[in-house]
């Protein structure tokens, strides 16, 4: 996916408004408009700023394939919720990356007494 799109993604994700992001970031919201239409491109300092607004990397909102990388030697193949799962998550802040993770455990050890019950 392109930055264009990226960004507009992002942006509705996360219930955001051009003005807000355009508040946010201390452009106007016309700036904000064209870099979702690939009228503009942002500097280096404003993709930091949009990166963290969104909890993503600058190599994330940079990158154009959505791929999921995989070692093929491992034969894995993934259906679109896991793709979507994981691309969500690449987006997660450290601290949120952590919480989920706990999150996980709980839920394996809720499966694991299921199982055995």
């Amino acid at each position: 996916m392109s930055f264009d799109k990226k960004l507009k993604a992002l942006r509705i994700e996360n219930n955001m408004t051009q003005e807000y992001v355009a508040s946010r970031l201390n452009v106007a919201r016309s700036t904000i408009a064209g870099y979702e239409t690939k009228n503009r491109q942002p500097s280096h300092e404003k993709l930091t700023s949009l990166a963290n607004l969104f909890h993503v990397t600058i190599d994330y909102l940079l990158d154009d394939t959505d791929s999921i990388e995989i070692n093929s030697s491992q034969g894995m193949v993934f259906s679109d919720i896991e793709k979507d799962f994981i691309l969500k998550y690449r987006r997660l802040s450290a601290q949120s990356k952590r919480e989920l993770q706990n999150y996980i455990q709980l839920l394996e050890l809720r499966d694991s007494r299921n199982r055995n019950a």
